[in-house]
């Protein structure tokens, strides 16, 4: 034990406890921490966490509470005294028993699972190499982002690479910048990084390309590397060869991290339905000597059906997928469908491509066939950019008619020079087979012969796509807005389709017909036009209707609606999830209503009824039936997309025949139980993350802190909306909400504000109350660190509070103790890792520490105990609490072999003594 517990230093204003005491040069040296980072919380940083090597010689010692029990300072009362020590207490208690963070606020909403999450990863050391795989809509990069905060706190130095598909980047940014987590971008449009900047969020797709790939692996190493939509990184074989480009990236960098870096993959449907894919991604998680069984810890799963708040309430409504509605285009428009299919399916002797040439020319003629599907404009804009990548000029006076057709384009004039708007779409399709961001053109895929494909074949289809656009009625939308857009009222719908010239047709239709136009999300825009949108779709007197393309199928947050029609059907069931994910998220109050608008005779039709019509029947006894449109989305997502996309190139307007139906059964049975390995096999994961410790604090705390402290006064009208759940079914609720005005004349909603929103009398959405706001940082930070010496009172016990069974009978002492965990930091210096309070009783012949629920009461009671104006004579006592308090602050510092091991120590202020009579 120190010589000394508690000590005073000159150039600061309150007491530090004893991390270390050693020697040097015959001089005893201290090594002092500083209170809990968390007391700064409004704070970016607070400079200094523990003073190092400091000559004790200019140190003051203190007397701990239990020794003020003895003697008073002369200057001092007690009545005075102990008001004091109980508001110190107080703050403590209010930040040392919130382990979570639950009451802190950010922009940035953070839900429970999401905090837990964070707390689960930075709390076990297995976990520096991580998969998470929660559901769309989760949250996962604010889960990240939270961890990076919390890493760089304290660490500022490190490095960290966010590698993430282009289309995603200026989101991840955007999400980052919200948490006020400073980062760089590297892409080829909107980014302002160097690959020598510490902290970078980089386009995968362009640092796979070209000599790109070369200088990123010789920058220097990556202490915490991260990889978004990780499901990319493919690697065939099963013993991790034939891997792409992308997947030998991220190995090379994964294998030249510190011994101690960490390895984040992010990915929502991380299996793909591809067994060897998925174990070759799970490879990146074990290191070199890690048994296989260590994998299951490291692959973090969850879906919306797990997660529920604090209390056990439902955080998202359910989902209601209607039939599709089915929508004749016509007999021009499918035998044009027919014949681009004719056109672009690979000839039958196309076994000599190998497997890439094979899928490339397999998913050149799914796109062809879905975006003429989606509407003529969109099968007209798929061909013309396909003669431009041909090397078509506009010498071609077929593709000259085919552009001025196309007018207006990507929101260009209707007016437009054909020469401009060909030099326009020349660099768009030069940008997408760099970069592969633009997100409402077809992808492109490497590989291929098109041997088969002539420009004859090719001059005949837009021929006739030219026809059918100019003649083109509004049909489907007419069909859309009768059978889903009037019956939903004045109701916010969301419009999915893939192509940037379905939505922009839709567009024209829906401010033609309405009189006002409709919120739109295409690709190209800035961060700040598509926000615009979004913000003007939110208001409650803005556009009824909003209308994206598949640029808005990520990054998104349209929980304003709970309405979504998808107008077409993309062949990867995994962006359907995605686009639903916009709507059924966090802030969603209502169930979610779906609706999807389907070609007659397309195939796409018939597999989505086939589909479910199998899964129904295998899930009959083992999955609730209120459960079913969930896993059914998984599911789906599940099914191997080159096998899928077999089935439905088979023939495009025919319905499925027997053998196809079998096909198709037989993908979605594997599909189950590929879903059900996998939920089984990563399920009861989550379980360890929802038993992660939400502390003792509750909201009535903190109420009855900044009341009793903070002069604080509560607003009436003011409510919230939360789900509950009645049996099977889920329903909204609305009720009170406790709101506060603080000293600042703001008023801030306090409860358990993270899973609902809390509205004022006008409707509009209150701001939140948290510990880390500034009036109530500094309110803490007072009462905590009071300028002179406290820690000791005299008190009676609140009439009417019961104690504890577990503690004696009046007059009994009460010891309280803050313990500080710090690691060494390989780097240098000290990590904070947690930090908690203990609390000891001792009556006439006995001591022991009071835990749970019976440390709450304790503490509580102690909050509303009255303050004695003079001493209790009890000297035995005082002498008993005297003991005790330096025998168990020695326990309390006393590391663990595997604390000593892994460079862990602690540090205890002895906070507070009492006599309670």
């Amino acid at each position: 034990m120190p010589s000394n517990i508690l000590y005073s230093k000159a150039d600061v204003s309150y007491v530090l406890p004893v991390l270390r005491e050693h020697e040097e040069w015959g001089l005893r040296m201290v090594d002092l921490v500083h209170p809990p980072r968390r007391l700064w919380g409004d704070r970016e940083h607070q400079d200094v966490l523990v003073d190092e090597g400091v000559d004790s010689r200019r140190l003051k010692p203190v007397s701990t509470p239990a020794e003020l029990l003895q003697s008073l300072p002369a200057d001092d009362n007690w009545l005075s005294q102990g008001r004091r020590s109980i508001n110190r207490l107080h703050a403590h208690y209010l930040i040392c028993e919130d382990p979570q963070r639950r009451m802190d606020v950010r922009e940035v909403e953070t839900l429970a699972h999401q905090v837990s999450l964070v707390r689960h990863v930075l709390q076990n050391e297995s976990l520096k190499r991580v998969l998470i795989a929660d559901e769309v809509g989760l949250g996962k990069t604010v889960e990240v982002g939270l961890i990076l905060r919390e890493l760089l706190a304290q660490r500022p130095s490190l490095r960290v690479l966010y590698l993430a598909p282009a289309r995603l980047a200026s989101n991840v940014r955007h999400e980052f910048d919200r948490l006020n987590i400073a980062f760089r971008q590297w892409t080829s449009s909107d980014g302002d990084a160097r690959l020598s900047d510490p902290k970078l969020i980089a386009s995968i797709h362009r640092a796979v390309h070209g000599n790109n790939f070369d200088l990123l692996l010789n920058t220097p190493p990556w202490d915490i590397l991260i990889v978004d939509e990780c499901h990319h990184l493919s690697a065939w074989s099963p013993d991790g060869s034939d891997p792409s480009e992308a997947y030998r990236l991220v190995r090379e960098l994964a294998s030249r991290q510190p011994s101690d870096g960490r390895l984040i993959l992010m990915s929502g449907t991380p299996h793909q339905g591809h067994e060897t894919r998925f174990e070759n991604l799970l490879r990146f998680l074990r290191g070199e000597n890690d048994p296989l069984e260590s994998l299951a810890g490291r692959v973090i799963y969850r879906t919306k059906d797990d997660i529920e708040d604090w209390d056990g309430h439902p955080v998202f409504p359910q989902r209601k997928v209607n039939d599709p509605l089915i929508v004749d285009l016509g007999p021009s428009h499918r035998q044009w469908i027919q014949n681009i299919h004719d056109f672009y399916k690979p000839p039958r002797d196309a076994y000599h491509f190998g497997d890439a040439k094979r899928r490339a020319a397999g998913w050149r003629c799914a796109q062809a066939m879905q975006w003429a599907a989606s509407s003529p404009h969109a099968g007209l804009g798929y061909l013309v950019r396909q003669a431009i990548r041909g090397g078509w000029k506009l010498s071609s006076s077929t593709l000259r008619d085919a552009l001025s057709t196309l007018r207006p384009y990507r929101l260009g004039p209707e007016d437009e020079p054909v020469e401009r708007l060909f030099e326009r779409i020349t660099k768009e399709v030069g940008r997408q087979q760099r970069d592969a961001d633009v997100e409402d053109i077809e992808e492109i895929i490497d590989g291929g012969d098109s041997d088969w494909l002539s420009d004859r074949g090719l001059e005949d289809l837009l021929l006739e796509g030219i026809s059918l656009v100019r003649h083109a009625g509004d049909e489907k939308w007419q069909v859309i807005q009768e059978a889903l857009l009037d019956r939903a009222g004045t109701e916010k719908v969301v419009l999915f389709a893939q192509p940037i010239e379905t939505v922009s047709a839709l567009t024209r239709y829906l401010e033609r017909t309405t009189g006002q136009r409709p919120a739109v999300i295409i690709g190209g825009q800035s961060d700040a036009e598509r926000t615009k949108e979004v913000e003007a779709f939110r208001r409650a007197d803005g556009p009824r209707y909003l209308v994206s393309s598949r640029a808005g199928g990520e990054g998104i947050n349209l929980q304003v609606a709970r309405r979504l029609i998808h107008i077409d059907v993309p062949w990867n069931p995994m962006d359907m999830e995605q686009r639903v994910g916009r709507v059924h998220r966090f802030g969603s109050r209502e169930t979610i209503i779906v609706d999807t608008v389907v070609v007659k005779d397309s195939r796409e039709a018939d597999a989505y009824r086939i589909a479910r019509a199998k899964l129904r029947v295998i899930t009959t006894t083992m999955v609730e039936r209120e459960r079913f449109e969930s896993v059914f989305s998984r599911v789906m997502c599940l099914l191997p997309q080159d096998e899928l996309q077999s089935v439905l190139l088979n023939e495009p307007s025919t319905p499925f025949d027997a053998q196809d139906e079998s096909r198709l059964s037989e993908m979605v049975q594997e599909g189950f139980r590929a879903w059900k390995d996998f939920h089984d096999r990563f399920g009861e994961q989550q379980k360890s993350i929802k038993r992660q410790n939400p502390g003792l604090l509750s909201w009535d705390d903190v109420i009855f802190f900044l009341e009793s402290l903070g002069g604080a006064k509560h607003l009436p009208g003011y409510r919230r909306q939360r789900f509950q759940r009645d049996g099977i079914s889920v329903t909204q609720v609305s009720e009170e909400a406790t709101v506060l005005s603080l000293t600042d004349g703001v008023a801030y909603v306090c409860g358990e504000h993270g899973e609902e929103l809390v509205y004022d009398p006008n409707g509009s959405i209150t701001p939140k109350l948290g510990l880390n706001l500034r009036p109530v940082a500094e309110l803490l930070r007072r009462h905590a660190l009071p300028e002179q010496i406290c820690g000791a009172a005299h008190l009676r016990w609140p009439s009417g509070v019961e104690l504890p069974t577990c503690i004696p009978k009046p007059p009994f002492g009460v010891c309280v103790f803050l313990r500080q965990t710090l690691r060494i930091d390989r780097m240098g210096g000290w990590i904070e890792q947690e930090y908690s309070i203990h609390c000891f009783v001792t009556g006439k012949d006995s001591a022991e520490e009071v835990m749970d629920e019976d440390k709450l009461h304790l503490l509580r009671g102690l909050f509303r105990a009255s303050v004695r104006k003079m001493a209790e004579p009890s000297e035995s006592l005082v002498h008993q609490l005297v003991l005790m308090e330096r025998e168990v602050a020695e326990r309390l510092r006393r590391p663990s072999e595997e604390e000593l091991i892994g460079q862990v120590r602690h540090a205890v202020t002895p906070l507070f003594a009492a006599i309670v009579t």
